[in-house]
């Protein structure tokens, strides 16, 4: 049980200005924030997609792009109170229990939860880095280093790596190369606040026609935001046909490990293959003006 309750609010993290390396996104900015800003909408779409799809209207307006990204690595059982491997047990009872909604297609170790964020994958697919201030001065980190996976942190079993006395403070997202798109769709159960039964976050850099390079990320069906590296390669050189949309897809999920001890959750890969076929078919139509230039 924690003893204290810090109130962040009034350090002024909260902002997005855009600079000539790129947008600049304080940590405590509000979620609507994000998807209502017009900058944001035309530099950085898949990131409003992503925020759009967060639970409801209210929680956009009150949740910050931080607590999104930064937020527990849970499921059910630890919830509940499980004596699961995180709450001082050994096993992980979702491994071998009700697994259908909230835990990894991509294997696991010790735990095999969802990061249920929708913004990490988006922000891992822009190439966003992450700032963290603490008592020895700022440091920069990649998403994959901020979110590594359940890992123990000053003797705390964590899904990030900032330290106790550390305050994540930005998010920077690099300049965009010319003809780039983005896009972002996720799978539900609910259709208004649910978490991602899976999630695809697409950003493309064509060049006369043929996809130049790619960033792939499946959001809802691993411990950390899950590259999907085998679908970016097949993309790279292709133009972005229906047949290249299902080969990127089918790659996507390729190594996929769904769990077949309790109930399983191999309908999930489908699932994943069919977040990333609806976000590269939405890009494959989208109209010019979403196109960074």
């Amino acid at each position: 049980m924690f003893k204290y309750l810090v109130d962040l609010s009034g350090l002024g993290l909260s902002y997005i200005h855009s600079t000539g390396d790129g947008m600049h996104i304080g940590a405590t900015t509000t979620i609507s924030s994000v998807v209502n800003d017009p900058n944001v909408n035309a530099v950085a779409t898949v990131l409003a997609q992503a925020g759009s799809s967060i639970a409801t209207q209210q929680i956009q307006s009150m949740g910050t792009v931080g607590g999104d990204v930064l937020q527990e690595v849970w499921c059910p059982y630890l919830r509940n109170d499980f004596p699961c491997w995180r709450n001082g047990g050994n096993v992980c009872y979702g491994a071998i229990g009700d697994n259908r909604y909230y835990h990894s297609i991509f294997g696991g170790r010790l735990c095999y939860a969802n990061h249920a964020g929708d913004l990490a994958p988006a922000l891992t697919a822009l190439g966003a880095q992450a700032s963290i201030q603490g008592p020895n001065g700022s440091r920069t980190v990649s998403m994959n280093e901020l979110l590594p996976g359940i890992t123990v942190t000053n003797g705390h079993i964590k899904e990030n790596t900032v330290a106790f006395n550390e305050i994540l403070t930005e998010f920077h997202i690099p300049t965009p190369a010319s003809g780039s798109k983005s896009a972002f769709y996720k799978v539900r159960d609910r259709g208004t606040w649910d978490f991602a039964l899976a999630s695809a976050a697409v950003v493309l850099n064509f060049s006369g026609g043929s996809i130049a390079s790619a960033s792939v990320v499946l959001g809802g069906v691993d411990v950390v935001p899950h590259r999907a590296a085998a679908a970016e390669s097949y993309l790279v050189g292709k133009s972005l046909s229906e047949d290249v949309i299902q080969g990127a897809a089918a790659a996507a999920v390729q190594d996929a490990t769904p769990l077949t001890w309790g109930t399983g959750n191999s309908y999930r890969v489908k699932i994943a293959d069919g977040a990333v076929r609806k976000a590269l078919r939405s890009l494959s139509t989208t109209p010019n003006a979403s196109v960074w230039s």
